[in-house]
């Protein structure tokens, strides 16, 4: 569907790949069904359990602590337990977690570098959504519980909803889109995503495998050059478009064979990190 070279500038293939996957991790969530060649789990009506944290996937969730942290967890499960990793999104670092999940009930610890206990997630996955993200009966798709700090008395509210789910280990997520180094990805992610909040457009562009489809009043246009993106950026990086990618977060995201995904496919990236669509309208 989305390929290198001449193709990019045939028949559109990049516009498919940028629509359509744009909403393809709410779509797979809402549906739960089939991920692109029939790899992803079905789910049934019911309390959650290990099994459907099915092994060998990472499931992504976003949500808040407190309110107002906002996070990004995800979980694998392995040999009857869950584990994984989240971080705040004000500091794009990975803390480490791990527990079990029975009757529905989430029990995990987080831990810091040395393996010590710093802090516990209590929580429950919820017939309904209390935030009505989700509509029907569910079974994986929100946590909600407390989070508290260890030995602290108190305790603070947490609310997370699942966004995607794609093949892949913690240590190396993005195995699926030909990754060999996430570290990689995720400075790359990163220091576009900065420098689209920054307005740095020499960066934006530097970052951008080229030639490159984009929007441009409405007409899809192909930008071939770094020069050529920084002529043109504010009409291709419009303020809407700009706040929807810094929205985003750029740090253990979705991925599968054609790339991987900032926020809901503003941007894809490739397996060395460098941008292969940029989704702008």
């Amino acid at each position: 569907m989305f390929r290198r070279g001449a193709d990019r500038d045939g028949a559109d293939p990049d516009r498919a790949f940028g629509y359509n996957q744009r909403v393809m991790a709410k779509v797979l969530l809402l549906l739960f069904g089939t991920l692109a060649l029939g790899m992803m789990p079905s789910l049934a009506k019911g309390t959650c359990t290990e099994k459907d944290l099915q092994p060998g996937w990472l499931w992504n969730y976003d949500g808040t602590i407190g309110d107002k942290y906002r996070v990004r967890l995800t979980l694998t499960a392995s040999q009857g337990e869950v584990s994984g990793v989240y971080f705040y999104a004000t500091q794009m670092k990975d803390i480490r977690i791990a527990g079990r999940i029975s009757d529905g009930h989430l029990a995990l610890s987080e831990f810091d570098t040395s393996g010590g206990i710093t802090a516990r997630f209590e929580g429950e996955f919820p017939d309904h959504d209390p935030h009505g993200q989700f509509k029907g009966t569910l079974r994986c798709e929100v946590i909600v519980g407390s989070w508290q700090k260890e030995g602290a008395p108190e305790k603070l509210p947490f609310y997370l909803s699942q966004e995607n789910g794609n093949s892949g280990t913690l240590d190396h997520r993005y195995a699926v889109a030909g990754a060999r180094d996430d570290t990689l990805i995720h400075q790359n992610a990163l220091r576009f995503w900065q420098a689209i909040v920054k307005g740095d457009k020499a960066t934006v562009a530097s970052l951008i495998d080229y030639p490159i489809k984009v929007q441009v009043a409405g007409t899809a246009r192909s930008v071939r050059s770094r020069q050529e993106l920084i002529s043109q950026y504010d009409a291709i990086f419009s303020p809407a478009y700009r706040k929807a990618v810094a929205d985003a977060i750029p740090r253990n995201m979705f991925a599968r064979d054609q790339g991987i995904m900032l926020g809901s496919g503003e941007a894809w990236f490739d397996s060395n990190g460098r941008v292969i669509a940029l989704n702008n309208y």
